[in-house]
């Protein structure tokens, strides 16, 4: 028996007006109080030489807990009911939308001159997590999917991580995947650089380290392709960057190890200790060879006090070896 059935035939006909009317306040009531739980203001900022604007959530209430800003770029095209033009020179009131899998927040406030400010609220998409369910997934909590909603972890990453062979994370793991940026478009941006890492702890921890296909194009226009993971992250740790290559291929130094390329960077062989030395006669130095001198604190002044009088330049191991004892 339906509820209203139960209620036609327990109540007499003068309370069910009375009754329906709660039940239905109930409702609105809920569904006013789930609203108001996901809200806050909002700033837009458009960079007219950029195809995307930044858009920082200020401010705002979710679940019970405030937060105080998360701010990324998004398409212009996503934000539905802006236009391009209205974000370019649009001075004035604007509602807006930016819809979600899991859910849509919709803005209200003013624009002017390609910035904006309002005030937001989230409205969970109420098919989500049976969509969530269905895939394998755990339910999510109303403030995971707020989280996953910001994020825009959706139903294309899902199918993104079973294509590329990922092991199924929690909703936990998703919503962290989506704080740290380690999103549909960075596990494409891999994938089309040659690199499936398949464990979704792995994914956030290259992106948190900064290892995209940007780096990663960068390290092979440089002679230096297909890197294991392993490589990659431990070169970006270390600051080893295009530009830091070519730096030491003008001093002929080509085709170095990435274990040399680590030894030179983390001790300390710039272009200008390089060039000092050269400068003054060690043209047939090696890598190693400045490592050491840089660690024993032998600097091109040093070497320059310690020729002969006749101009012979030291050794290294001369060098070192004055140095260790105390010579300046």
């Amino acid at each position: 028996m339906s509820q209203l059935r139960r209620i036609r035939a327990g109540y007499p006909s003068q309370l069910l007006s009375l009754t329906l009317c709660l039940l239905l306040f109930v409702g609105i009531s809920s569904a006013a109080v789930a609203q108001s739980d996901d809200q806050g203001t909002w700033r837009i900022y458009s960079d007219r030489s950029r195809d995307r604007v930044q858009l920082s959530f200020e401010d705002y209430e979710n679940g019970g807990r405030r937060h105080g800003q998360t701010s990324f770029g998004v398409r212009p095209s996503d934000l539905r009911g802006l236009t391009q033009s209205q974000l370019s020179s649009y001075n004035g009131p604007v509602k807006f939308q930016l819809v979600r899998d899991a859910g849509t927040f919709n803005f209200e406030g003013d624009l002017r001159d390609g910035r904006g400010t309002g005030f937001f609220t989230f409205s969970p998409d109420a098919r989500f997590p049976q969509q969530l369910a269905s895939r394998g997934y755990e339910r999510p909590t109303a403030e995971q999917q707020y989280w996953l909603a910001m994020h825009d972890v959706g139903y294309a990453m899902l199918d993104e991580l079973r294509t590329q062979g990922y092991d199924r994370p929690s909703v936990s793991q998703l919503v962290v995947m989506g704080m740290h940026g380690a999103n549909l478009e960075y596990m494409k941006s891999l994938s089309a650089a040659g690199y499936r890492v398949g464990n979704t702890h792995r994914l956030v921890s290259l992106r948190d380290h900064g290892v995209d296909d940007d780096f990663i194009a960068g390290l092979a226009g440089a002679g230096y392709k297909n890197l294991s993971l392993d490589d990659l992250q431990e070169l970006r740790d270390h600051g080893v960057n295009p530009k830091f290559i070519e730096s030491l291929k003008q001093f002929g130094f080509t085709g170095l190890t990435t274990d040399q390329l680590l030894t030179a960077r983390d001790h300390g062989v710039t272009e200008s200790f390089i060039e000092d030395f050269q400068e003054l006669g060690y043209k047939d130095l090696s890598i190693r060879d400045f490592a050491r001198l840089r660690d024993h604190g032998v600097t091109p002044g040093f070497a320059r006090n310690q020729r002969s009088s006749d101009g012979r330049l030291a050794s290294v191991e001369d060098l070192i070896r004055r140095r260790d004892g105390g010579d300046y």
